[in-house]
C-alpha cells in the first residue's frame, strides 16, 4: 500500500533546516504545497495548503467529497459555487459557524485544492490570515483533501 501524503508531509516536516516558507512534498496520489509562517515541535501556523491529485473526479463530486470528508478545521465547509463549465469552484466555513468575520476558502480548479483562511475586514474586502493547526490536524487535513479530490463515485446519499 502505498503512503498517504500526510506521511510524506510529517517525514519533511521532520527535516532539520524545514521551518518556515514553502514545504512541498510528492507521493503516489498528487503533490501537497504548505505555505507556512512557523512551525513548531507540535503544530504549525500555516497561510495556505495546496493539494493536487494525479486522478482527479469530477469537479462536483469534488466538492462533496471535500465538503463530506473535511472536518478538523471547526467549520463545516459547503458550496459556494461549483461550475464545471469553468472548471471550478469555491467552498467556504458555513456562515453559522464563522467566527469573528473568519472563514475558511476552499478554491477549486479541476486538478487540485488550495485552502486558505480569511477575515473580512469591517470596511469591506478581505485580508488573508495564518492559521494554527497540530501536525495531526495537518496530515489529516491534507488527506481529506487529496481523498475529497480524487472522488470518483457517486455522491453518497442517505436511504
Amino acid at each position: 500500500m502505498s503512503s498517504r501524503l500526510s506521511d510524506a508531509l510529517r517525514d519533511k516536516l521532520e527535516l532539520p533546516g524545514v521551518g518556515g516558507g514553502r514545504v512541498m512534498v510528492d507521493g503516489e496520489a498528487g503533490t501537497v504545497e504548505v505555505d507556512l509562517s512557523a512551525k513548531g515541535p507540535i503544530g504549525a501556523k500555516v497561510h495556505r495548503v495546496r493539494v493536487e491529485s494525479r486522478n482527479p473526479g469530477p469537479l462536483e463530486q469534488q466538492a462533496t467529497g471535500i465538503c463530506e470528508r473535511v472536518r478538523g478545521l471547526g467549520e463545516r465547509l459547503v458550496p459556494v459555487e461549483v461550475d464545471d463549465r469553468l472548471g471550478g469552484g469555491v467552498l467556504r466555513s458555513d456562515p453559522g459557524d464563522m467566527r469573528g468575520k473568519r472563514y475558511f476558502e476552499v478554491g477549486l480548479d479541476g486538478e487540485g485544492a488550495t485552502l486558505e483562511r480569511w477575515k473580512a475586514k469591517p470596511q469591506g474586502g478581505r485580508e488573508r490570515e495564518a492559521f494554527e493547526v497540530t501536525r495531526e490536524q495537518l496530515g489529516r487535513l491534507v488527506d481529506d483533501l487529496a481523498e475529497g479530490l480524487n472522488s470518483h463515485g457517486a455522491p453518497s446519499t442517505s436511504p
